[in-house]
């Protein structure tokens, strides 16, 4: 059995549940860093060395810290109170796990993408009752939800670039 292969589908399929985790707003590039790993291994560290897997592994917590950053810096650039920051996460983590066990009922893609729009639409929600909650329009709360949104897209998209590379890298060992 060729393990480099089987090591390169492991690899891929970590990525994959990796792309979902991230979608979904979970710290998971570290997931798809394992299946490099575990290239980089059966490959004897041939092609990817202990260096490679060094900088990527920093790869992944700076691409989580961006994640983060870019997230907290549109939801204040938006004019949305600290609070709204923690907001934010509660509402998108709540939305999530809602709005997956509701698209459920539709199979695993359903839930999937149910868990995605529970995710985005609790972050915005959760900010909007927020800033509405300490006074504020609701054109400025609603400037502020819309922050958190973007915020978030931009930092799904530096880890999606990310889990992309890592998926390069490791069918090119």
């Amino acid at each position: 059995m060729d393990w480099l292969l089987a090591a390169k589908v492991v690899a891929t399929l970590l990525a994959v549940i990796a792309f979902v985790g991230v979608l979904l707003g979970f710290p998971t590039t570290l997931l798809a860093w394992l299946g490099l790993v575990l290239v980089a291994v059966a490959d004897g560290f041939q092609t990817l060395s202990g260096w490679w897997l060094v900088a990527t592994f920093v790869g992944c917590l700076l691409t989580e810290f961006a994640d983060n950053l870019l997230s907290a810096w549109m939801v204040r650039k938006f004019g949305a109170s600290k609070g709204s920051m923690v907001a934010a996460w509660v509402g998108g983590l709540l939305g999530a796990v809602v709005g997956g066990a509701i698209a459920g009922l539709a199979g695993l893609i359903g839930s999937a993408l149910g868990a995605l729009v529970g995710a985005f639409a609790g972050a915005y929600g959760a900010v909007y009752f927020w800033e509405r909650r300490a006074k504020r329009s609701p054109d400025e709360a609603a400037r502020a939800a819309w922050g958190t949104v973007i915020g978030r897209l931009l930092g799904i998209a530096a880890k999606l670039i990310w889990l992309v590379a890592l998926t390069v890298l490791c069918w090119r060992a």
